[in-house]
């Protein structure tokens, strides 16, 4: 099931269809919406708009968030290990403790960004 340029989904929404095993969300709108600790290993959003929204633990590992507007999301403590986060938008995004091991970066943008502790594509700790 494709959706149409950037549809909005809720949380509800999202999780239903993903346990359903669908993980084909790209250019979705999630928008201020608390996925905290959310499971959502292997799930395409590329070209989405996930701004404000709180990604704090989740489980992102193997996601592709290739040109996804994450900007002022939280990530703390996310595992993004794997991730493809290229050309994502991460300004003021919150990347304090999230694990990137492996995620390719390449033309990520990190404008006022918060790092502390954050495991890095290489292995290496962001202080």
């Amino acid at each position: 099931m494709t959706l149409h340029s950037h549809a909005a989904l809720t949380k509800a929404e999202l999780l239903d269809r993903y346990a359903k095993g669908d993980r084909n969300f790209e250019q979705t709108q999630l928008h201020d919406i608390d996925m905290q600790g959310v499971s959502l290993h292997g799930i395409d959003l590329s070209e989405s708009i996930l701004t404000h929204v709180n990604l704090s633990g989740a489980d992102l590992r193997g996601a592709d968030l290739g040109w996804a507007d994450l900007s002022r999301a939280n990530l703390e403590k996310a595992d993004l290990r794997g991730a493809i986060l290229t050309r994502a938008d991460l300004s003021r995004a919150n990347l304090q403790g999230a694990n990137l091991l492996k995620a390719d970066l390449s033309l990520t943008k990190f404008e006022h960004t918060k790092f502390g502790g954050t495991i890095m594509p290489d292995g290496s700790i962001h202080d």
